[in-house]
């Protein structure tokens, strides 16, 4: 099955490293709506994928599935620290992060503008289980 990996923590570079990011809750209460990556990889219009994140370390711990959704991929293109700011509003919220996370993120704490240039792929309809839930992934 395809998946996507959901951060459980900030990274280092951020300014909240280390502490939990509320993906896998935002995901599942319906506030976090998509997730940005540099492309789609295997995934297409319509697909269920499993969503996960790390039991520990990333990398080196097992993929804990929370839930499956069906997805949806638009191209994004959106330039970070330019005269939009209610773009950069809007898509940090429907990413699960405030605009000065969003940023921090992004931008990896750099103070130069930035053009992200990728896919948003869409969480259309999630498919949550006590199933789901427990099952870990190798």
């Amino acid at each position: 099955m395809k998946y996507i990996m959901c951060a459980k923590l900030f990274p280092p570079y951020h300014p909240k490293a280390g502490r939990p990011t509320g993906f896998r809750e935002s995901i599942v209460n319906g506030r976090k709506l998509h997730t940005l990556r540099a492309s789609a990889g295997n995934k297409k219009n319509g697909d269920i994928v499993s969503l996960r994140e790390w039991s520990g370390r990333p990398y080196a711990s097992k993929q804990v599935e929370f839930a499956r959704c069906k997805i949806a991929i638009s191209p994004k293109r959106i330039w970070m620290g330019g005269a939009d700011e209610f773009a950069i509003v809007n898509t940090a919220h429907c990413d699960g992060l405030s605009p000065i996370d969003f940023l921090h993120w992004f931008t990896r704490g750099k103070d130069q503008p930035i053009c992200f240039v990728g896919v948003c792929i869409w969480f259309l309809e999630l498919i949550r289980t006590d199933r789901t839930k427990q099952r870990r992934m190798t």
